[in-house]
Formats: structure tokens, sequence, C-alpha cells
């Protein structure tokens, strides 16, 4: 109880000190976060989300979500109109697809506070924070359990040595994600191979379910989905051709289960990028005016805000020596003796090699 009052005290003595220091509380001011794709696809944009809405539970600021459907001739109108308003005094966008946008948007409106989350702010601009999820430590894990079941006798593995990956599309954070992948594969049995697939967008589920089916009568029986919305297409196909799959960004089997239990039970473990809680501590932070703009940082499987899903689903999927091997893995992940490889900052002919030391 006491911390519990101790907490409310120092919450309520660091509104007051940004009141007066800034001359407006948070209960004025307004937080628009603005979504590339669209809500609903229980991963990403809905955990983005979860933790505006969370942190202006806790402090009281107004907030819009705007879906921008994917189009992304969109961006710069509407960072624009947000921009110009002064009704908003931060704006949240997140993943690389939408910084070039950001970017030209904020060095137009300086006086502007953005928040850049899940990318990378390479120009240090002074109005900017960027945060990125170190992904590529989660999806190492999440590659080395697929290698385990796939190598297994678990009820829905073969007896062919692959697995698969279907990426929204190709660019530096999915990328992140593979590299991690196929490292973590290939760290428990260099034979295992990695089927690898690009939808070109995050919200074609029919795609993403065909190329998943493809990937599956070519042997996988472990697909990483890892294409947001689309990404339940994948689920689907697992379910339909009764192999495993693994989910991202939420623990997407217990997200599901209310509605849809038969994706549920085969999705063996999600690796989960937290988002909700990076957006969170970032919104927190800036209404608060304590974030460092200007400043880049990253979280990771160390800070919490990265890591595999060890649900109901997880248990009964694994065995106690294969969830032991995990554990001690994310240990050495954690500790830094392992060194995870990371497609941020990688050039094209690195990565390529790395994917062409993966395929079949």
């Amino acid at each position: 109880m006491k911390k519990s009052v101790l907490g409310v005290l120092v919450l309520i003595l660091a509104v007051a000190a940004f009141s007066s220091a800034s001359g407006k509380s948070p209960k004025d001011m307004g937080v628009a976060l603005i979504i590339n794709t669209n809500l609903g696809d229980k991963s990403f944009c809905d955990l983005s989300n979860q933790g505006l809405l969370e942190a202006a539970k806790e402090l009281g600021f107004r907030t819009k979500v705007v879906e921008l459907g994917g189009d992304t001739t969109k961006q710069i109108p509407t960072l624009t109109e947000f921009a110009e308003s002064k009704e908003w005094d931060i704006i949240v966008c997140g993943t690389y697809n939408i910084r070039e946008s950001l970017q030209a948007v904020a060095q137009e409106f300086p006086e502007k506070k953005f928040i850049l989350y899940d990318a990378k702010d390479d120009k240090s601009l002074p109005n900017v924070y960027s945060v990125e999820h170190l992904q590529n430590e989660g999806s190492f894990v999440a590659g080395a359990a697929a290698a385990m079941l796939t190598i297994s006798k678990a009820p829905l593995a073969n007896s062919k040595k692959i697995v698969g990956f279907v990426g929204g599309g190709e660019n530096t954070s999915i990328n992140d994600f593979l590299v991690g992948y196929i490292q973590g594969v290939q760290t428990v049995d260099p034979a295992v191979k990695v089927l690898i697939s690009y939808i070109g967008n995050f919200k074609d589920t029919a795609k993403a379910k065909e190329m998943a089916i493809a990937q599956i009568n070519q042997g996988a029986d472990v697909v990483f989905a890892v294409a947001g919305g689309a990404g339940l297409g994948v689920l689907d196909a697992c379910k339909d051709k009764n192999v495993y799959a693994i989910g991202v960004d939420s623990d997407q089997a217990m997200v599901l289960e209310p509605t849809r239990p038969d994706l549920s039970k085969i999705i063996c473990t999600s690796m989960q990028k937290k988002v909700n809680k990076t957006v969170y501590n970032a919104v927190k932070a800036a209404v608060l005016g304590t974030l460092p703009y200007g400043k880049y940082e990253t979280v990771g499987v160390k800070q919490g805000s990265i890591g595999i899903a060890k649900n109901k689903y997880f248990d009964a999927i694994f065995t106690e020596s294969q969830k032991k091997e995990i554990a001690e893995l994310e240990a050495e992940v954690m500790s830094g003796k392992i060194k995870v490889q990371t497609a941020i900052g990688m050039d094209n002919a690195t990565l390529n090699k790395i994917r062409d030391s993966a395929r079949p």
C-alpha cells in the first residue's frame, strides 16, 4: 500500500513540475497516433494504440488515432495537418515505412514534437525522439524454437528439416527479424533450411495465406508470420495444413483464443515486440516533459521489451528439455554471450549471403 501511495505522489509531483515548467498541463495536451495501416490486426497496430490509451488514461491528455490504410501518399498530408494544428502537441508514428515522411514534416515544423517508434531517426532531428526494438534478439530465440520443433518428434512436425518465414514488406525492420531468425535456426541445427517470402504489404491476408501454403507444401512445418494484419493469413494456412505457426508482436495465441481458438492451438509461441510498452513509456515521458528529443534508443530482451510468449500452448508443445534449452539461449542473449546479427546498417551483399545460406 505504501509503495502504491508513493507512486501516485511521485506522478502528481511530476505532473505539477511539468505544468509549472511548460505552462501546459497534461489534461490540456493532445497526442495524435498515425498508423500506417489499420487497427484490428491483433498485433503491432493494436499494441501501439493500447500503449497510447494506457498513457492517456493515466495522465488525462486527449488522443486521436488516424489509420492510413497502407496508403503512403497520405503520410505527408496527414502529418502536415496535425503539425499545423495547435490542438495536437505530440505526433506519434511507427516503423521505417513512415520515417522519411515524418522527417520531412518534422524539419518543416521544428516547433512540433514527434515520436518515431520502431525505426531510427538517422538525421538526429532535435524535435524527434526515436526508439527501436531489437527484434533480432527475440527472433533469434524464435528461430531456435522453430528448429527444435522441426527436428523433433512433435505431433505436427514432419521428417524434413525446413521452417518458413513470411514477412510483410522487405524493409530493414522485417529483415532484422529474418537475420535473427536464421541465426537462431542455424545455432540449433545448421542443416535446417529456411523458406523466405515477402508479401509486399501488411494487409493482404489472402496473399499471405497463399505464400504460407506454398512453403508448407515445400516441407515447412513451422512458419513464422512477421506481417502485421496480413499475418493472420499465415496463421490460417498453418491451421488448414496442420503445422505450427509462430506469431508476432502480441501473444497471438492468447489474443486470438476468445474468437479463434482453432488458430491458438497451432501457435507454438509468438515473438513479442511489446510496442504497447514502448509507446506508453515514450508518450508518458513526452507529456511529462522528460523525453530526450534528438536522441535514439534501443530496447530488447534485456529491457523486457522483446521475447517469446510462454503460455499454455507453448508449455504443451515444447518438451521440458526444449524449454530449458530455450531459456539458456535467452540468458546468453541477455548477457551478451550470444551476439545476434542485425539487418540494421547491414549492406545488401551481407544480407543476401545470410539469406542464401538458409535457403534449401
